[in-house]
């Protein structure tokens, strides 16, 4: 293969890490990576549906790269290929769309020198059964690997598009996800996110049902790994034996991601989400008293349809009142084919935009305090790139040039910055 190659992903980590495995297996391919994909033969676009942003975001980034790079071949794949192939089709310069049902065959797709219409690859994704795991091969220069060991999700939110787009929950099996990890570990990988779209529900679909804490315990016991941090885990499926690790365990990231969406009980069951405010408060603050220094983030929406004044207050007093330290929030966005987008009571846009905006302003408020808490500590850091580092509360740590990447480093936290803190090397 001749080819330049660049990958844009979107979205969540488990698409990071599907973007990652199609990476490793051009590089496999004698595939060369591109800085740009202004200056790339082949751009692959590894999309989101999660929103209508999301999607807003992935057209106009096809049309920006056949704008500025009119010769390259462009192939979207992901979860926006897997809802609407043809609604992407018709795009400038897409020479394939290839849904998660034929995500596997994108690297092939790649080596494709021929012109001509785009081809559209997708099939119904509730046909999979089986998940595979990622190939992971290549130099492992990098610090931080992510896992996918779940794909798909049985739960049925009324504003949740990903469903239709990921199929039904599935599991990889433990020994190929351990073997996975072992080989990350010994190509330098320093830590491992384990990631998934349902990551809680991991083995319930195997044969054993192995649980998802099993499966932590497992690989915890792989020798050479140096952390392990989980992706987002439903409030149901954050069980006290899993805080417990994260609390004893010196080697996992101190680090919860926890979804909330709203923080009404009326709200949360017009969601179809199986959990009240007081379960979700009195978790986190569980997660607090055990892990005192934890990073704890979640997800929030904003203007549901019927989402009230009131509605939108209670969300902000349990955030308010929680330890939480950072948040996602999304305005609501009316999802094709979810029960959400058929409600009456749609919330106006600019009514949505207040909320959100208001969020963040509380979020930001109450994670600069947590950042403060910080300064005068010494913890130990892992440098992602020149100058930067992630402590196991997934807080970002500016350090002076010349910290080697790669590398775990012991730091003093003389200050705080715009979006994380600043740091001195401890010798």
């Amino acid at each position: 293969m001749s080819k330049t190659f660049h990958i844009l992903n979107f979205g969540c980590r488990a698409s990071q890490s599907e973007g990652a495995s199609i990476h490793e297996e051009l590089i496999a391919a004698d595939g060369t990576p591109a800085d740009s994909p202004y200056d790339a033969n082949v751009v692959i676009v590894n999309s989101c549906t999660v929103t209508a942003e999301a999607d807003r975001d992935v057209r106009q980034t096809i049309r920006r790269i056949g704008s500025r790079n009119p010769n390259a071949h462009i192939i979207v794949t992901g979860c926006y290929a897997q809802r609407a192939p043809e609604e992407l089709a018709a795009l400038p310069q897409v020479r394939y769309v290839v849904g998660n049902s034929h995500k596997a065959l994108v690297p092939q797709f790649a080596l494709d020198t021929t012109h001509g219409q785009a081809e559209i690859f997708c099939s119904d994704i509730f046909l999979e059964r089986e998940l595979k795991p990622a190939s992971h091969v290549g130099s492992g220069v990098r610090t931080r690997a992510i896992v996918k060991v779940q794909d798909g999700c049985n739960a049925n939110c009324s504003f949740c598009v990903i469903p239709s787009v990921r199929g039904r929950s599935r599991s990889i099996d433990p020994d190929s996800a351990l073997q996975e990890i072992r080989q990350l570990v010994a190509r330098g990988y320093k830590e491992v996110v384990l990631s998934g779209i349902h990551l809680g529900t991991y083995g319930r679909d195997l044969t054993g049902k192995i649980t998802f804490h099993a499966l932590i315990v497992r690989v915890l016991e792989i020798p050479g790994l140096e952390r392990l941090r989980l992706s987002s885990i439903e409030p149901l499926e954050v069980a006290p034996e899993i805080i417990d690790l994260v609390a004893t365990h010196p080697r996992m990231a101190r680090h919860f991601h926890i979804p909330l969406q709203s923080g009404s009980a009326r709200i949360l069951r017009a969601m179809y989400r199986p959990y009240t405010p007081q379960y979700y408060s009195e978790l986190v603050t569980r997660i607090r008293s055990r892990v005192p220094d934890a990073g704890i983030g979640a997800d929030v929406m904003v203007g549901f349809p019927g989402e009230m004044d009131e509605d939108f207050i209670a969300t902000y007093r349990l955030i308010e009142e929680s330890p939480l330290t950072y948040l996602h929030v999304f305005p609501f966005s009316s999802r094709p084919g979810t029960v959400a987008a058929t409600l009456a009571n749609q919330i106006p846009d600019h009514v949505s935009r207040f909320r959100a905006k208001t969020l963040r302003s509380l979020i930001s408020a109450k994670n600069e305090a947590f950042r403060r808490d910080m300064i005068g500590r010494e913890i130990d850091v892992l440098t992602l790139e020149e100058g930067s580092a992630i402590s196991s509360n997934f807080v970002r740590v500016r350090l002076p040039a010349g910290v080697p990447v790669n590398q775990w480093t012991r730091v003093l936290v003389t200050d705080i910055n715009d979006d994380g803190v600043q740091a001195v090397e401890k010798v």
